[in-house]
């Protein structure tokens, strides 16, 4: 059966718009380029795990099926995260704190409109 997610592939418009913000905003690490296609793959770094984006020539990106999929990320501080993307200017949600599940959570988009969420357990759970 399945073993983990080797990647998570977005359809994007604004293919190199979508690299940089990836890159530099998000930090990954461009592990593979295909001009032709118009297809790259992100690497997570420390991460077996990354994510692709390809040029979509489809028309429902920002429309209801991709806002379906939530990309969910564990991060090591929810608090850090959040204030390094609010200072580069990523409109961020505010972080919800879930006493009960004993996690912090927060969220963004991406220059496409894909949803992110990053979490963290709590220190002591």
């Amino acid at each position: 059966m399945i073993k983990g997610f080797t990647f998570v592939e977005f359809p994007v418009k604004n293919f190199e718009k979508s690299i940089v913000f990836y890159r530099d905003t998000l930090g990954l690490q461009l592990s593979h380029m295909d001009e032709v296609r118009r297809w790259c793959l992100f690497k997570i770094p420390g991460s077996d795990t990354g994510c692709a984006l390809y040029q979509s020539t489809e028309g429902f990106i920002n429309g209801d099926p991709q806002h379906l999929v939530h990309v969910v990320v564990q991060v090591e501080d929810v608090e850090k995260t959040i204030e390094a993307l609010s200072t580069q200017g990523i409109k961020v949600e505010p972080i919800r704190v879930h006493e009960d599940e004993h996690f912090r959570i927060s969220g963004f988009t991406d220059p496409e409109g894909h949803v992110w969420r990053v979490w963290a357990p709590f220190a002591d759970a």
